[in-house]
C-alpha cells in the first residue's frame, strides 16, 4: 500500500503541481541539502527575506524559552537553531505565505493555514511526551495535513465537488483514494518525506488522524509521536470551529490528551498557553485567529442546550435562584413566591451584593430586575455576567411591560428569557419551568461530562505508566535498548541533516561475570543499578544513556564532538572507579571500559557508528581495561 502510495506520489510530483516552497525558502531548502553548507552562507542568504529573518529569530526566541539571553541576531539564531532546524522552519513559514488562496473554492485555505499553527503549537507543546525535539514537533504539526492543500491545488475542481459532498472523515479517505490514487494523510507523509524529514515523522503524519491503525509496537517513540500528533491535530481543529461545534469535540480531545499521558487537569492550561501563541503567531503571518477568552468555559463547564434532547429521563433538582432587584418590596414578595415553589432563593438589592452572591454562591438561575432595554441596563447585565461562572448561569431579565420591544437588546447581552414586571402566575411558571429544563440537562450534560474526564484522567495515568514502562529497563531504571536505539537513529537523522556532530560511547562493566560468580546473581543485579547511577551521574542532560544489554551500556551525545566525548568518557571512567560497590559492609571496587566514536562521512548509518565505538570497546578491554579508546575514522 505504502509502495503504491509512493509511486502515485511520483506521478503527481512529475507534473509540477505539488505545493512547494518558493524564493529564499527554496534555495535554503537546496543549500542544507549539500554536505558544504555552512552557517555563515545560510545566514547571508536568510537575510535577503526580512520576513523570513524576522520569524526565523522571532521562533528561536520561543524555542529556548528565555532561559539564557534574548537572541538579538539573526546568526546567533541560526548557529541556536542548526541548519535542519532552520530548513524546517524556512520550509513551513514559506508554504504558509504562497498558499493563502486557489481555485478549490470548497476548500478554507486561510482557515486551513490556521488550524494547522494551532496544530504545530500544540504538537511543540507536547514534544516532551512525543520524546521529539520541540521544534522538529512544531514543523511536523504544522505540515502534518499539507496533503489536503496539495490535493485542493492539483484537483481543484474534483477536489472541491467531493468537499461539497461533507463526507465522514473515513468516507472521504477513500474518496480521495479512489479518485486520486492516494489520501490526503498518504499524500502529506510523502511530501514530508521528499522534504528531507526524518522517518519516524513523516511515518507519524501517515497515521496521526486515525492513530489505532498503525502498525507501530505499543510504547514505541512512533507510537507516542503518533498520539502526540493526533492530540495536536484535535487541538487545531477545536481552534477552528465555532461555539457549537467546539463543544462537541470537546470529549475526543481529553480521550487523545489521555493516550499521550495528559490528565484531565492539565488540559486546559496546555491549550490557554497554545491559544496565546497561536494568536500572536496569527498575527505575525496574518491569519484569522479567533478570540477564545472562554477557553476554560469550552473546557470546563458544558454548553447550552438545544431543542433537540430528550428531556423526559433529566432528574428535576430544586434550584438555586439569585434574585436581583432594588424593590425590596417586590423583592420579598416574589423570593416568597419562587420559595413556595420549592426553590432556594438568595437575593441581592444592589451591583456589589449581586456580584458577591453570584460568585460564591454559583446559582443555576438569576432574576435581574430592570427598568427597561437600554444602554444602562445592559451594561448592569453585562457587569453581572463578566465571571466565567456567571456566563453559565440561566438568567430572566424582569422589564416594565413598555420596555419589551428592545428586549433583543438585553438578549444579545446575556439574558436567557425575559419576564414583565407584571407577570401573571401563568407567565412566572412557563419561565421557571423553561429555566428548570435547561438547569436540568445542563447538569446532566455536565456529569456526563465529568464522568469522561474521570475515566480520561484514569487512563491517562494508566498510559503514562504504560509507556514509563515500555521504554525502561526494570532493573536499572536507565532507558532500554528499544528507546534507546530509537533515538539513536532520531539523532543520527538530525545529525546527518544539519552536519552536526554525533558521538556514541559503548561501556561495559570489566570483570562482570566475576562479581556473579563470587558474590551471586542478586549482588551482581545490585551492581548494574549502581553502576548506572553513576553513569547518569557524569552525563549531560542532553545526552542519552540507556542499557545496551547484559552488562554493557550505552551513551549517545549529539552535538558532541570526539573531543567532546573522550572528555565525557574519562569522567564516567573516573566516576566509576572512585567508588565502591554491591551490598553494605561488602563494598568492593568495580571499573568500566569505554570505546568512543564520533559521525564520520564514512559512516552510512548509525549500526555503522555504534560498531566503531564496540570496536573501540573491545580494544579499551584488550589493552588493560579501566580505560577510554577513541576510534579512528578509518576504524
Amino acid at each position: 500500500m505504502i509502495e503504491e502510495a509512493r509511486a502515485r506520489f511520483e506521478t503527481l510530483k512529475a507534473g509540477g503541481m505539488m505545493p512547494s516552497p518558493q524564493g529564499v525558502a527554496l534555495a535554503v531548502l537546496e543549500l542544507t541539502q549539500k554536505h558544504d553548507a555552512s552557517i555563515q552562507t545560510l545566514t547571508h542568504l536568510v537575510q535577503t527575506d526580512p520576513a523570513m529573518s524576522g520569524r526565523i529569530l522571532r521562533y528561536a526566541n520561543a524555542v529556548h524559552g528565555g532561559s539564557l539571553r534574548r537572541i538579538a541576531s539573526l546568526p546567533h539564531a541560526i548557529v541556536f537553531l542548526g541548519l535542519f532546524r532552520v530548513r524546517q522552519i524556512a520550509l513551513g513559514f514559506s508554504l504558509v505565505d504562497h498558499y493563502r488562496s486557489g481555485a478549490c473554492t470548497a476548500f478554507d485555505y486561510l482557515g486551513y493555514w490556521t488550524s494547522s499553527l494551532a496544530t504545530g503549537i500544540t504538537a511543540q507543546h507536547v514534544s516532551t511526551q512525543a520524546q521529539c525535539p520541540p521544534d522538529e514537533s512544531f514543523t511536523c504539526g504544522l505540515l502534518a495535513g499539507i496533503g489536503r492543500l496539495a490535493l485542493a491545488t492539483v484537483f481543484p475542481q474534483d477536489y472541491d465537488s467531493m468537499l461539497r459532498l461533507g463526507l465522514s472523515a473515513p468516507a472521504l479517505c477513500q474518496a480521495e483514494s479512489n479518485s486520486f490514487g492516494l489520501d490526503h494523510a498518504e499524500l502529506s507523509a510523502e511530501l514530508l518525506q521528499d522534504w528531507g524529514l526524518p522517518e519516524i515523522f513523516y511515518q507519524a503524519v501517515r497515521y496521526h488522524e486515525m492513530p489505532t491503525a498503525a502498525p507501530f509496537s505499543a510504547g514505541s517513540r512512533a507510537q507516542t509521536l503518533t498520539a502526540a500528533l493526533h492530540f495536536a491535530g484535535k487541538v487545531g481543529a477545536l481552534l477552528n470551529l465555532d461555539a457549537a461545534q467546539r463543544w462537541e469535540q470537546v470529549p475526543s480531545l481529553y480521550h487523545a490528551a489521555a493516550q499521550i499521558g495528559l490528565e484531565d487537569q492539565q488540559v486546559p492550561p496546555l491549550v490557554e498557553n497554545v491559544v496565546a501563541q497561536w494568536q500572536d503567531w496569527g498575527r505575525e503571518l496574518h491569519l484569522p485567529t479567533h478570540d477564545f477568552s472562554d477557553v476554560k468555559l469550552l473546557l470546563g463547564m458544558p454548553p447550552d442546550p438545544t431543542q433537540d434532547v430528550n428531556l423526559s429521563a433529566l432528574v428535576v433538582l430544586p434550584m438555586r435562584v439569585a434574585l436581583i432587584t432594588r424593590d425590596a418590596a417586590h423583592l420579598r414578595a416574589l423570593a416568597e413566591t419562587l420559595s413556595g415553589m420549592g426553590l432556594v432563593v438568595e437575593l441581592a438589592n444592589d451591583r456589589d451584593g449581586a456580584l458577591r452572591l453570584l460568585r460564591e454562591h454559583r446559582p443555576d438561575l438569576m432574576m435581574v430586575e430592570l427598568p427597561d432595554c437600554g444602554e444602562a441596563a445592559v451594561k448592569t447585565l453585562r457587569e453581572l455576567r463578566v465571571g466565567e461562572a456567571s456566563r453559565q448561569i440561566y438568567c430572566i431579565a424582569m422589564i416594565p411591560a413598555e420596555a419589551e420591544a428592545g428586549v433583543a437588546n438585553l438578549m444579545l447581552a446575556g439574558a436567557s428569557d425575559y419576564l414583565l414586571l407584571n407577570y401573571s402566575e401563568a407567565a412566572l411558571l412557563a419561565r421557571i419551568n423553561s429555566a428548570q429544563r435547561v438547569v436540568s440537562l445542563q447538569g446532566a450534560v455536565r456529569a456526563e461530562r465529568e464522568s469522561v474526564i474521570r475515566s480520561s484522567g484514569d487512563w491517562a495515568r494508566s498510559n503514562r505508566r504504560l509507556l514509563h514502562e515500555a521504554h525502561t529497563d526494570p532493573l536499572t531504571k536507565l532507558h532500554n535498548r528499544r528507546y534507546g536505539l530509537d533515538r539513536f537513529a532520531q539523532e543520527w537523522s538530525f545529525s546527518a541533516h544539519s552536519g552536526t556532530s554525533l558521538s556514541c560511547l559503548m561501556l561495559d562493566i570489566d570483570h562482570f561475570k566475576q562479581v556473579n560468580d563470587n558474590f551471586g546473581h542478586e549482588v551482581g543485579d545490585l551492581v548494574l543499578s549502581q553502576i548506572a547511577r553513576a553513569i547518569e551521574r557524569s552525563c549531560r542532560k542532553d545526552d542519552v544513556v540507556f542499557r545496551y544489554g547484559g552488562e554493557e551500556f550505552c551513551v549517545i551525545g549529539p552535538n558532541t564532538s570526539l573531543a567532546d566525548a573522550i572528555q565525557l568518557s574519562e569522567r564516567i571512567v573516573r566516576e566509576v572507579r572512585a567508588g565502591r560497590y554491591g551490598e553494605e559492609n561488602k563494598r568492593f571496587p568495580i571499573t568500566v571500559s569505554i570505546g568512543v566514536a564520533t559521525r564520520t562521512a564514512s559512516d552510512r548509518d548509525q549500526e555503522a557508528l555504534a560498531a566503531r565505538a564496540d570496536k573501540a570497546l573491545y580494544s579499551a578491554k584488550s589493552s588493560g581495561r579501566d580505560r577510554v579508546v577513541a576510534a579512528r575514522p578509518d576504524l
